[in-house]
């Protein structure tokens, strides 16, 4: 019989196959640590769903020789679960491997939600072997847990099963706040480190502290709107035209600025007087007292400045607290709104230029911190903020009594009779019909 060519691949010897390594059954064994089973838990191994436990807390599993990644998730039946991760390493025998973790407990219903403060509430732990427990929060997503929620509250008493949540802030803003989502876990530690994850509580802030008590009521219908000419640093109603204060903006830390007053017809919108002055502050208002007109300026030094409306002459001036970003007059004082951190409204009394009384501005009860527009008519103030929509309505004594939803956010307001007139950042102006 004739032999092959040693390149005739019928001649090559086969590479004998090398045989997997064993695998072998492990028993996977979960309790709390009261001994109890943990049923119905995710096992994952290595990364990959290996099954769940049944109803005695046991699971068989395929592990070859070496080190694996074993990692159980226990449900809190909201979509969330607990975990504990730890190396398993198999070794020539069968083993049982057994994992503990706390029994978790429940979030129960708060009891008490304000604009400022949550109080918190969960069921007591009845572990053995209780550590701690660790209160977390999210103001994100309710698909959270301790490694990306904010820790709140560590309580090391068993028996201490509630937490009031009041002052805590992120990025310089309050946590709880009006008209604000928030989400909560309380986790249970264990001696050996190991966390146990309760439910997720969601919490809904009320709108307004004030809103059982509101007695206003508008909306607002855009009546018809136009651009400024310059950029409006503030508008005023004086009872039959409107006034528009103009800053042209030079450039230059002491270089002055352009600055104008235009009385304009509110309904052909013709320029009815106009006075150019130059000043190297920046303007934050304009209001009408029923016989001046006057300015906020600011920069090194906060000022109040009357302008004559005929002659457009400078009248007086008066040195004030700063933060100023809009103006009104309520028939016997001059209201002026402040932007900085909680700034409130305040009265001013035109006779001394003295601070004579001031309230807050209901939209720092949701982390809003940049006081905007200012209107006043009988009985009611208006103020809106930078960057919160809507305008709230205060009474005389600054008590907060109603709201109007709006999506504008208004830097100066002013009331023309039964219309409101809004300037947007934008200098867009605003010609809005109120009705109840």
């Amino acid at each position: 019989m004739a032999c092959g060519s040693p390149s005739d691949p019928k001649n090559v010897p086969e590479t004998p196959e090398v045989p997997a390594a064993p695998s072998e059954k492990t028993h996977l064994r979960a309790t709390y640590a009261d001994g109890q089973p943990v049923a119905d838990a995710a096992v994952k191994l290595n990364g990959a769903e290996a099954g769940r436990t049944d109803a005695a807390g046991e699971l068989t599993l395929e592990l070859s020789s070496g080190q694996h990644q074993l990692e159980l998730q226990l449900g809190s039946g909201d979509g969330t679960f607990s975990r504990v991760v730890q190396t398993v390493e198999k070794g020539a025998e069968a083993q049982e491997v057994n994992v503990s973790l706390p029994r978790p407990v429940r979030m129960l219903e708060p009891r008490e939600v304000t604009t400022s403060r949550v109080h918190l509430a969960w069921e007591k732990s009845e572990d053995k072997k209780f550590r701690e427990y660790k209160v977390y929060a999210s103001h994100i997503s309710p698909a959270f847990d301790e490694t990306n929620g904010l820790l709140i509250h560590v309580g090391t008493e068993v028996s201490q099963t509630d937490f009031l949540l009041t002052e805590r802030h992120i990025g310089g803003s309050p946590l709880v706040r009006a008209d604000a989502r928030l989400y909560f876990r309380v986790f249970v530690l264990g001696e050996d480190g190991t966390l146990a994850g309760s439910n997720v509580l969601h919490v809904t802030t009320p709108k307004w502290a004030n809103e059982a008590n509101f007695t206003r009521a508008y909306k607002l219908t855009l009546e018809r709107t136009f651009a400024g000419a310059w950029p409006i640093a503030g508008v005023a109603y004086d009872g039959s035209a409107l006034w528009f204060l103009y800053q042209e903006f030079v450039g230059g830390y002491y270089t002055p600025d352009k600055l104008t007053l235009v009385k304009r017809d509110p309904d052909t919108l013709a320029v009815l007087a106009e006075f150019a002055f130059e000043d190297y502050r920046v303007t934050n208002g304009l209001a009408w007292d029923g016989t001046s007109l006057w300015v906020s300026f600011s920069n090194d030094i906060q000022q109040l400045a009357s302008f004559n409306p005929v002659t457009g002459a400078r009248e007086r001036t008066f040195v004030t607290t700063e933060g100023t970003e809009s103006l009104a007059w309520t028939g016997t004082h001059l209201l002026q709104s402040k932007g900085y951190i909680n700034g409130r409204i305040q009265r001013v009394d035109l006779a001394t230029g003295g601070i004579v009384g001031s309230f807050a501005n209901p939209f720092t009860q949701r982390g809003g911190y940049r006081g905007s527009g200012i209107a006043y008519r009988p009985g009611e103030i208006w103020a809106s903020d930078m960057f919160e929509p809507d305008i709230v309505i205060l009474d005389d004594a600054g008590v907060h009594i109603g709201v109007v939803a709006d999506t504008s956010n208004y830097r100066h307001m002013t009331f023309m009779g039964q219309k409101l007139v809004g300037v947007t950042g934008g200098s867009q102006v605003h010609i809005l019909k109120v009705e109840q």
